[in-house]
């Protein structure tokens, strides 16, 4: 029933057996002090109607629904109605025993269910975001290998990844500006950068761009969204340099 999580399986299982017993004797602790005669605890609270006795048992309830998702909680719910129905049948004194029974199993239910769907929906994002996270980073480890440079961009101009060529052409420069570390620029290059375009409109620019040392790159952009949800922008620069002197 239990899901392994932190901790292991093991524990779980202990843990809500326990939970239930604890709270089964605090709720039939006043019966429990008349049949073993303990006078010194028969405590009003213990011999009244017994709707806040049992708000003890949403404990185990929330408990099953953080580490069982919704079917420990509805488990755990049914076992605690189980519970509940001699007290209603055999024992109360009190009016309609059986209806606040079933309104607070209910209740305890709804909110058991309602954790566990939380519960379900953040395993499925944290299992996405894992599995995105792993598909970008296998993207990234195919295109550090390729012969042309590629650079990742973000919306703030940030370099979020160089590729090797990138790294070995121009230096590592990952968190920094593009247009401080390619062109040594305090500023955006104005109207020649297209980064904006690309990213905002979702066009694709081609263009070329020679660099200070008199390289000259073919530069093709695309959008491209980032494992944190980002749109950025892709670049690939490919070296026409020689193709250039030759055309000369």
């Amino acid at each position: 029933m239990v899901k392994e999580t932190n901790g292991g399986p093991g524990l779980k299982m202990f843990t809500l057996p326990v939970m239930l017993i604890f709270c089964t004797a605090f709720y039939y602790f006043g019966e429990l002090v008349d049949w073993a005669t303990w006078d010194a605890m028969r405590l009003k609270f213990f011999y009244s109607i017994h709707d806040i006795h049992r708000l003890l048992f949403l404990v185990p309830i929330i408990y099953a629904a953080h580490v069982a998702r919704v079917k420990g909680a509805i488990i755990i719910t049914l076992v605690s109605f189980i519970i509940f129905l001699p007290r209603a049948f055999f024992i109360s004194p009190f009016p309609d025993p059986l209806i606040r029974i079933v309104l607070f199993t209910v209740f305890a239910g709804a909110i058991g269910t309602l954790i566990g769907m939380c519960r379900n929906r953040t395993e499925r994002c944290r299992q996405l975001e894992t599995m995105l996270t792993a598909g970008r980073d296998r993207l990234l480890k195919i295109v550090d290998g390729m012969a042309d440079g590629i650079l990742i961009t973000g919306p703030d101009y940030k370099i979020r990844f160089m590729n090797s060529y990138m790294t070995n052409s121009f230096g590592d420069g990952t968190g920094l500006p593009c247009y401080q570390h390619l062109y040594h620029f305090d500023a955006p290059c104005g109207r020649d950068c297209k980064l904006l375009d690309v990213i905002e409109k979702g066009v694709i620019g081609r263009w070329k761009c020679p660099f200070p040392d008199g390289t000259q790159y073919e530069i093709v952009a695309a959008p491209y969204i980032d494992s944190d949800g980002t749109t950025c922008q892709i670049s690939i620069f490919r070296n026409i340099s020689a193709q250039e002197g030759s055309g000369d």
